[in-house]
């Protein structure tokens, strides 16, 4: 008789273990989107807000934009793909560009959008990602710099 309670309470902790791991798995593949925000000028215009999103998707996804991402976040050998091109192409189908929106103490503030989708797993990956592809954006976006013996205007 103690045999059989022993061996049923086993099976229980086998089987509540194995439920809880199986809902950790479950919301470990949950969709996820990583994203750092760019807010636009407040006094831009929707249809300028639009233009900027095409604009800023154009530029941002080219092959040599996101294979410099590709080397400096390690993605083929994280995701374990088999060429860097395919890592590239994988980037490709993950990046997104988009208008949002942000609110800041209670003001909302129209933002660009620029991340990755993945899955909740690969939060901290797709953090990375976000971050390292918004430094090309500043990159970008950055005003030029005065070369060496061109005076900076005054104003």
């Amino acid at each position: 008789m103690q045999r059989w309670i022993v061996l049923a309470a086993l099976v229980l902790c086998l089987l509540g273990g194995g439920t809880v791991f199986g809902y950790w798995k479950y919301k470990q593949n949950l969709p996820d989107r990583r994203w750092v925000p760019l807010p636009f000028n407040p006094e831009a215009s929707q249809e300028q807000r639009k233009q900027s999103v095409i604009e800023m998707r154009e530029r941002l996804l080219t092959d040599t934009i996101l294979t410099g991402v590709v080397r400096d976040c390690n993605v083929q050998g994280m995701w374990q793909l088999p060429t860097e091109e395919s890592a590239v192409q994988e980037l490709k189908n993950r990046v997104f560009v988009d208008e949002g929106e942000i609110v800041v103490n209670g003001v909302p503030a129209a933002t660009l959008n620029i991340g990755f989708r993945g899955k909740i797993g690969e939060r901290v990956i797709l953090d990375q990602l976000s971050e390292r592809l918004m430094e090309d954006v500043k990159r970008l976006i950055a005003p030029p710099q005065p070369g060496p013996g061109v005076e900076p205007a005054k104003f």
